[in-house]
């Protein structure tokens, strides 16, 4: 990458944090101090889900900020500074639909886990022992897909709920 180029990138990304930050700011969410914002990682993906692992010590304080973030950062079309794309070159762009399930365990965030949650079948009792398991270890969730969008802490699909459970927006 050349010196020039490397401006832009930095420009960019510098101008899409501000731009994310203000729109959370004006959606009149919680301050979203860098501090604030757990570090994570992407571990597993299921075609548009994905999963992300974060620090055990994450509080609740630190996941509202997290899901209020992705929100915010779609929003502002700066997703891809936080996440990879969901639907790549799709017709309504890289981020038409969005899942992610915020874990603390690696090994719950693992593809394999995820994908088997996902695909699950409400009829087979196995599949739904493993759901039970999987969503004990849901901190945070957040839901894109055009005219709709939800993020909270823990997760609930009428079915399975987290005991943390608590709609964020």
């Amino acid at each position: 990458m050349m010196k020039n180029d490397s401006w832009r990138y930095e420009t960019k990304i510098t101008i899409s944090i501000i731009l994310s930050y203000l729109t959370c700011m004006l959606l009149g969410g919680s301050s979203i101090a860098a501090s604030n914002l757990p570090k994570f990682e992407v571990v597993g993906r299921d075609k548009t889900v994905l999963s992300i692992v974060v620090p055990q010590n994450t509080t609740s304080e630190q996941l509202k900020t997290l899901i209020l973030q992705f929100r915010a950062a779609r929003k502002s079309n700066s997703l891809s500074t936080m996440i990879p794309a969901t639907t790549q070159g799709g017709k309504y762009g890289d981020y038409a639909i969005v899942w992610v399930f915020v874990l603390t365990e690696r090994d719950w965030a693992a593809a394999d886990k995820l994908r088997r949650f996902i695909n699950s079948s409400a009829k087979s009792l196995a599949d739904k022992e493993f759901d039970k398991k999987y969503v004990k270890h849901i901190k945070a969730e957040y839901f894109y897909s055009v005219g709709e969008e939800y993020g909270s802490l823990g997760y609930d699909d009428g079915v399975v709920r987290s005991s943390n459970y608590k709609k964020i927006f």
